[in-house]
């Protein structure tokens, strides 16, 4: 417990540090490829130090009772952050590297247990890679993750701005069909929807309930109004390219809770001479 405190407070302390004097993570930079390389070297790093693991003080360090602390000290800690800012804390270098760590560890894990004398353990492989997938998929596809807007009203267009007013070319179009809007007694807009035909096909937006595109893409309404007296909206969309690995990982997290339920807990027997 003595290393688990020491490597906690280390890291701490560093990620306190970049937070202050570099800011938030770069995550632009590793945008892809970069991130799948990155991806690539880091896990060829992780399975060389596990084949020399007798050797190797890190993995040492990572299949031990203190490294299986540490993370899940991470990951509660981690939470707590996260459901306690009201911006949004997922760039911190703190954040980052207690990530980083537990991605690190669960994959040390993942090779030591995999399987054993009976065999391949599949409710193991379920849980812990599902959650290897569920955390890896929204930590190494942070950096291609776009958030697009464009406003919209009667004439269609495919044409989206980024955050920092790049162009982006949609592979579908949106028009605007019409606008609900509701008002309270000072006329002031209490709830609001908008009919969209995306491609054609109308679809109804309302505040906090996107239209699904694709598994990784997501339409949101994020206002309407009124300009000249046409009517107009303004579309939010969040394209996560990686979605699909974290809902894979969702699913086998489920499989394997649903495969021990059934189960139960492994039975050992014992025996002994009378």
């Amino acid at each position: 417990m003595r290393v688990c405190g020491i490597t906690l407070v280390a890291m701490a302390i560093l990620s306190l540090v970049l937070d202050v004097t570099v800011g938030n993570f770069p995550y632009h930079i590793f945008a892809f490829p970069l991130n799948i390389l990155t991806l690539i070297l880091w896990l060829v790093i992780i399975v060389h130090a596990y084949r020399n693991r007798t050797s190797s003080r890190i993995a040492e360090f990572m299949l031990s009772r203190s490294a299986t602390w540490l993370s899940l000290s991470i990951m509660a800690l981690t939470g707590i952050v996260l459901g306690l800012q009201r911006v949004p804390a997922s760039t911190s270098w703190c954040v980052v590297m207690g990530l980083l760590f537990v991605l690190t560890h669960l994959a040390f894990v993942i090779l030591r247990g995999w399987r054993n004398n009976a065999g391949i353990r599949l409710r193991f492989i379920l849980t812990h890679i599902g959650l290897w997938l569920a955390l890896g998929a929204g930590f190494w596809g942070a950096p291609d993750r776009e958030q697009l807007r464009v406003a919209i009203d009667g004439n269609a267009t495919a044409e989206a701005y980024t955050m920092q007013g790049a162009v982006r070319r949609l592979p579908y179009e949106l028009r605007l069909e019409g606008l609900t809007v509701e008002r309270n007694d000072e006329g002031v807009a209490t709830n609001y929807e908008a009919r969209v035909a995306v491609d054609g096909t109308e679809v109804v937006l309302r505040v906090n309930h996107p239209y699904d595109y694709s598994l990784s893409q997501k339409i949101y309404l994020a206002s309407v109004g009124e300009d000249e007296g046409d009517d107009y909206a303004i579309i939010e969309i969040v394209d996560e390219p990686w979605q699909w690995l974290s809902v894979a990982g969702i699913v086998m997290l489920i499989l394997g809770g649903v495969l021990m339920f059934i189960r139960g807990p492994r039975q050992r027997v014992y025996s002994r001479e009378l």
